[in-house]
This record gives C-alpha cells, sequence and structure tokens, in this order.
C-alpha cells in the first residue's frame, strides 16, 4: 500500500497467487500456447511475404497478415509478464512499464477495430462491385486505409493512455489483476476519475461505433447481392469469401469491447479470474487466421494442395 501523498513509481500484480507446484506447470503450459500463437502468425505472414502466385496477392491476404502481426503484438504485450510471473513469482511492475503496456494493448485492440472495417469495406467491393475491384482497391488505397486504421488507433490509445495515467495512484499500487487493465487501474485511484472516464469511455465509443456502422452497412449491401444470385453454388461460393472475415470478426471483438468492462476480480478470488482470461486470451489468437481454414478448403489450384498448405490449415483450426 502506498503511503498518502507519495507518487506510485511500482505496482503490484496480484493476478497470480497460486501454489509454486501450480504456477510451474501453468508456466510450461503458457509457454507452449505462447511459442504456437507466435508461430502460427508468424508462418501466415512469411506465407504472405514468399507466395508468388499472383491470385494470392490479394487485399484480403494482405490485411489478414496485418491481423496475424496484431496477433502476436497483442501476446507480445501480455505473454512475456505472464511467463516472468509464473516462472519467478515477481509480481511488481514498474509504473512506466505498466502505461507503455496499457498504451501498446490499447492500440493493438483499436487497430483490430478498424481494421475489420476496413476488410468488411474490402468485401463490399470484391462482392457488390466486383468488375470495379482491381481498380478501387489498388496498394496505394490498401495502405491509405491500413494507415487510417493505425492513425485513428493511435490517437484512442493516446486519449485514454494519457487520462489513465494522470490520475493519482497514491491510494493502493496494489493491481488486482495478471495485466495493467483500466478497471483494475481505475480502482486505485485517489482523486476524482468520473471526467476521464467519461473522455476514455467516449474516445473507445467512437472507435467501437464506427467499426460496427461500417461492417454492418458494408454486410447489408452484401446479403443484398448474395440474395440477388439465382443459383446455390454461387451463393455458397461468395458467401465463403466473406466467412474468414466474419469469424475474425466474432474472434477479435471481445478485445474492442472490453474497455467498457466493469467487471474486476474480487478479493480473494483474483487468480481464478486471471486464469479464465488469460486462457481465453490465448486461446483465441494461437492459431493464426481463419483465412487459411476457408482458402485450403475452396482453393482448387493445385499447387495449393500441397502438405505445406495442409498442416497450416490444421494449425488455424487449432
Amino acid at each position: 500500500m502506498a503511503e498518502s501523498g507519495t507518487t506510485v513509481t511500482e505496482f503490484f500484480l496480484r493476478g497470480f497467487r497460486l501454489k509454486a507446484e501450480l504456477q510451474i506447470g501453468l508456466f510450461f503450459v503458457f509457454l507452449v500456447i505462447f511459442l504456437i500463437t507466435m508461430g502460427g502468425n508468424l508462418g501466415m505472414i512469411v506465407l504472405n511475404l514468399i507466395q508468388t502466385d499472383p491470385r494470392l496477392q490479394t487485399p484480403m491476404y494482405f490485411f489478414l497478415s496485418h491481423l496475424s502481426f496484431l496477433d502476436i503484438c497483442y501476446s507480445s504485450v501480455i505473454g512475456p509478464q505472464l511467463l516472468e510471473t509464473l516462472e519467478t513469482d515477481k509480481m511488481i511492475i514498474t509504473y512506466e512499464r505498466c502505461a507503455s503496456q496499457f498504451f501498446f494493448f490499447t492500440l493493438c485492440a483499436s487497430i483490430e477495430c478498424f481494421l475489420l472495417a476496413v476488410m468488411a469495406y474490402d468485401r463490399y467491393v470484391a462482392v457488390c462491385n466486383p468488375l470495379l475491384y482491381a481498380i478501387v482497391m489498388t496498394p496505394k488505397t490498401r495502405l491509405a486505409l491500413l494507415a487510417g486504421a493505425y492513425s485513428g488507433a493511435i490517437v484512442n490509445s493516446v486519449i485514454c493512455t494519457g487520462c489513465t495515467f494522470s490520475i493519482s495512484f497514491s491510494k493502493s499500487n496494489h493491481v488486482d489483476f495478471f495485466f495493467c487493465d483500466l478497471p483494475p487501474l481505475l480502482k486505485l485511484a485517489c482523486s476524482e476519475t468520473r471526467p476521464r472516464e467519461w473522455v476514455i469511455y467516449l474516445s473507445a465509443f467512437l472507435v467501437i461505433t464506427t467499426s460496427i456502422s461500417v461492417i454492418l452497412t458494408s454486410y447489408l449491401f452484401i446479403i443484398q447481392s448474395i440474395l440477388k444470385i439465382r443459383t446455390a453454388g454461387g451463393k455458397a461460393k461468395t458467401f465463403s469469401t466473406c466467412a474468414s472475415h466474419m469469424t475474425a470478426y466474432g474472434r477479435e471483438w471481445h478485445h474492442g469491447d472490453r474497455i467498457f468492462s466493469e467487471g474486476v476480480p474480487v478479493e480473494g478470488r483474483a487468480a481464478d479470474r486471471s486464469l479464465l482470461c488469460v486462457s481465453g486470451h490465448f486461446s483465441h489468437h494461437h492459431g493464426g487466421q481463419p483465412g487459411h481454414d476457408c482458402a485450403n478448403l475452396i482453393q482448387t489450384d493445385p499447387r495449393l494442395q500441397t502438405p505445406m498448405y495442409f498442416f497450416l490449415s490444421h494449425l488455424s483450426f487449432l
């Protein structure tokens, strides 16, 4: 507990209060999952860098590779801290490291929200205006959309991080979670937080509603176009091109809305809650992107009917 009037220079993470034997076992479990996470997503990125088939040089694979990059960033923000805590039982994190972790976690969540909206727009152009797709989704357009996603996310992260860490934390330095997240940090404040909370929630609300609006609008037009197709096979083939994005949206969404989460671990149950969150986080990220599964199911090019693609699709499934 920090003394009144003093400035907090470090935080004590209380997310794990387990027996030593259990911590060792969890360390190896999460280490394996962390390595699979990194390997699966790196495989997706490398695959998009080295492949030469022009049919795979599409905006969809371009955006999916960036989604894999963000998954790597997610794991890098939380994973090493988690493994260090389990291995050494060292639960202290400096103020600067805590702020950096919060910033980059919020940044990744914001980028994914915007990127999923960009991918929805990409599917809208591909399905509703197929003849103009190559003209509209040029490499320059892809980079512009990606730059917009990153810029908007940086603005949101700066606002959220600035508001959160301008709060006085002299009340306590015990974070009842396994990493620096918003709800447990707000519980440590000894000053008025309501104005800053409103700014944070407004910023997050704009990010989420903008992404949802673009996604819903795009898919309303996509569904209309699919319903106009006369053959069942044509409908299925067209819908399959959107399946990977819809799956990714469902899997990624819980990060975008977590800033509104008010639930924090209650005293005495932080370890159970943290284990649930860690398991959910890693199980969410460890297999690369669903585009692998869809691509391997619908592709007919014999050059893609190789053991490498076969095993990559199963890695994505896992």
